[in-house]
């Protein structure tokens, strides 16, 4: 018969928490297998409650050079030890405020990990396994397993995003199931009542649950891809950037999801951040495949309209973009337009037709380029008349043209991709 953790004695109990409180995600497994070795084998030959586990110290926790001296200690230090006790606890506190600091860092809820109540039963097996233990055998929704993983018990559909100050209470956390049905309800309220400051809440709050469960699978990619077409839809970067970041790591799994339509984003966002060097080292990565798909295929072309200064196809480009990709080039297109301008002021001297510059530059009539022209302070035009007869002046308007670019220089958004 199998001892749970609580018919243990004192001694063995806490040699295996102060060990997994020593070793690292190197050795992890390594010091599980050899502490489950050693209680098998005390079980075996009736020395489990006889045993000085005091004395006993683990070959996986030994140094291979230099070893802090405070690892050392803490495997091999006698039990009841009080101010052993309070460095333990300082330990895992410094780590939750670390991965704390991380997740405010991203501004997601998704970066954020922390302590849990569990067994020691619980921890040893689940370090041992990439998923944590049930009746079924191992979760395969849980990659990362470890005993600070939340297994949560909440029923609730809506919960407020509330940053965690402290470890989080497995009765406040929604299990996958439940998880599952909240998303069926934040989709039908997206539908009907359009309210980002609502759903945005929401997300946040789904994705935290699922960090702090370590879930992964296609369900949390469902999450992410949903939270960031909704933002790209109400232009926020900022909580797009989130998800686009996370959705990376999950695909990187294996996951199934719209890999090649979040990187043709990523490309595009890139290229609003003018981030080079970024967009060269992606394309290195690329197979020939992703780069066949459709939205990437756009992505690229945006790129190559940009290189090559055809603003001509750059916005016919924009015009014809698929799924989401004129939401992102949306930011930087009215940049693009005003480096348009400029160099049709440059080269079409001293007036051209505003019709053309209209035609060129993607706007639906004379009257929506006219519009643009005078948000910028260059509206200016030979002689009178009707604006589909307009000639822009295009000497007098660079100075005004030169001034908008420079208001350009600087990409003013919140977040960047890792």
């Amino acid at each position: 018969m199998a001892h749970r953790s609580g018919d243990w004695p004192p001694a063995l109990r806490e040699l295996a928490s102060q060990a997994f409180g020593a070793c690292t995600d190197a050795n992890r497994t390594a010091v599980s297998n050899e502490l489950k070795a050693l209680i098998f084998q005390a079980v075996q030959d009736g020395s489990l409650h006889t045993k000085d586990w005091r004395r006993v110290r683990l070959a996986a926790l030994e140094p291979k050079g230099k070893r802090r001296a405070n690892e050392r200690h803490t495997v091999s230090s006698p039990l009841g030890n009080v101010r052993e006790e309070a460095a333990r606890r300082e330990k895992r506190q410094r780590r939750f405020e670390a991965e704390q600091a991380a997740f405010e860092r991203e501004q997601a809820a998704d970066m954020h990990s922390a302590l849990a109540s569990t067994s020691l039963a619980g921890r040893l097996l689940g370090s041992a396994a990439p998923a944590p233990p049930s009746p079924g055998g191992p979760d395969p929704n849980v990659v990362d397993w470890d005993e600070y993983t939340v297994v949560g018990t909440s029923t609730k559909l809506e919960k407020p995003y509330l940053r965690l100050t402290s470890a989080p209470d497995p009765k406040t956390v929604r299990p996958l199931a439940t998880l599952r049905e909240t998303l069926e309800l934040l989709k039908r309220k997206w539908a009907q009542e359009h309210n980002y400051a609502y759903i945005c809440d929401q997300f946040k709050s789904m994705r935290q649950d699922l960090t702090v469960q370590r879930i992964k699978n296609e369900f949390t990619v469902q999450v992410y891809e949903m939270h960031a077409r909704i933002a790209l839809e109400r232009g926020d970067l900022g909580e797009y950037n989130q998800c686009q970041s996370q959705l990376r790591t999950l695909y990187a799994l294996g996951l199934p999801g719209a890999v090649h339509e979040f990187l043709a984003y990523r490309i595009l966002y890139l290229l609003h951040t003018r981030h080079q060097r970024d967009v060269h080292a992606l394309m290195a990565e690329m197979s020939p495949a992703d780069k066949a798909a459709p939205p990437v295929r756009h992505a690229l072309q945006v790129r190559a309209a940009l290189r090559a200064g055809n603003y001509a196809a750059f916005f016919q480009l924009y015009h014809a973009a698929p799924n989401m990709n004129a939401r992102i080039m949306d930011h930087f297109v009215d940049r693009e337009r005003v480096h348009a301008l400029l160099t049709l002021a440059r080269t079409m001297r001293p007036s051209c037709a505003l019709a053309f510059v209209a035609r060129q530059l993607g706007w639906d009539s004379p009257g929506a380029a006219d519009a643009f022209l005078q948000s910028m302070g260059a509206a200016l035009y030979v002689g009178s008349g009707p604006l589909d007869e307009a000639q822009w002046d295009t000497k007098n308007a660079q100075d005004a043209l030169t001034h908008a670019a420079d208001k350009f220089r600087k990409v003013d958004i919140k977040g960047q991709l890792s």
